[in-house]
């Protein structure tokens, strides 16, 4: 079950924490909604949608109460209710991760599993995994740029529940492999969809989770340029959001935040060195609507991590 900070949180009751988003202005909000592939809900349809959540999450920390306290005076125990959440389909935004997921070698290794026990032998299946945190769909945490930063285990979970936001890149990514998400992308965003909302991840969506299978088309690299030619956030835009807005992080269906052909990791240290958050190797952007959708981030906690594996989901 959900923490009780991360319900109240939903139900727009919970207190931000301010140690590592201190003067960034993100307050706690409640989950956004979304209907159909492809439309953002209308106000009044997203309003509804939120009610419900809020309601079920309310119906269960009522449920939790009453259990607590009919088990202190000696009463019947009250019987454990299901959250319903019926009317939000779930999306997986996380690529499986094996042996022959795509890493730039220069810096990261493959992935390696090895099964070391055997139901034949011992009655169960087990296998040690050796893999770089930075492998697959995961989070980039400020540790990742700066030591003395937030690592792994130091995110504020409220942080890792947020209303997504994804921008669209992926027909000019498909003519320009090395473009970059600009202001002007995310004005348009906020023309058709309304002012990015206070404690929103902001996601790019450049179609390159397709490549996926090929690793020569997902990390095309120019030995000429020793560049990888794939898009990546431009810095005006990380500055708008950094500045102009108030996220809790962004992230790309890419495997860098930044554009392949800047050697210098601008866009990681803009970031991360403000206390955000990033996601690179996001999946099936494409699923979920450009506005509504509640991003959920699990990522593993690590004690001293630079950044983690994740399981990254969307309610829609």
């Amino acid at each position: 079950m959900c923490s009780p900070q991360i319900l109240a949180a939903a139900l727009a009751e919970a207190p931000p924490h301010d140690d590592l988003c201190a003067g960034h202005g993100h307050r706690a909000r409640e989950p956004h909604a979304a209907h159909e592939h492809g439309r953002s809900a209308t106000p009044a349809e997203g309003i509804g949608r939120r009610r419900a959540l809020r309601t079920a999450l309310g119906a269960a920390l009522g449920i939790a109460g009453a259990s607590a306290a009919a088990g202190a005076v000696g009463a019947p125990r009250a019987q454990a209710q299901p959250l319903n959440l019926s009317g939000f389909g779930v999306r997986d935004l996380t690529h499986a991760v094996g042996p022959d997921f795509p890493v730039f070698n220069l810096y990261v290794r493959p992935p390696v599993q090895r099964q070391v026990m055997f139901e034949e032998i011992i009655g169960f299946n087990t296998a040690e995994w050796t893999m770089n945190e930075h492998t697959g769909t995961h989070i980039d945490v400020p540790a990742h740029s700066q030591r003395g930063l937030a690592r792994a285990d130091a995110i504020p979970v409220e942080n890792l529940v947020a209303p997504l936001c994804v921008v669209r890149i992926a027909e000019r990514a498909a003519q320009d492999t090395t473009t970059e998400l600009h202001v002007e992308d995310l004005l348009d965003w906020e023309r058709r969809n309304g002012r990015i909302p206070d404690g929103a991840f902001v996601a790019m969506d450049t179609g390159w989770y397709h490549r996926v299978h090929d690793p020569a088309a997902y990390l095309p690299f120019d030995p000429l340029r020793l560049a990888l030619l794939i898009p990546g956030i431009g810095p005006d835009a990380a500055e708008f959001l950094l500045t102009e807005r108030s996220i809790v992080g962004f992230g790309t269906d890419t495997s860098s935040l930044d554009v392949g052909t800047r050697f210098e990791p601008m866009v990681h240290r803009m970031l991360l060195r403000s206390g955000r958050y990033g996601i690179e190797n996001l999946a099936a952007l494409d699923t979920v609507p450009e506005s509504g959708a509640t991003l959920v981030v699990g990522a593993a906690k690590l004690r001293g991590g630079f950044g983690a594996p994740a399981r990254v989901l969307a309610f829609v």
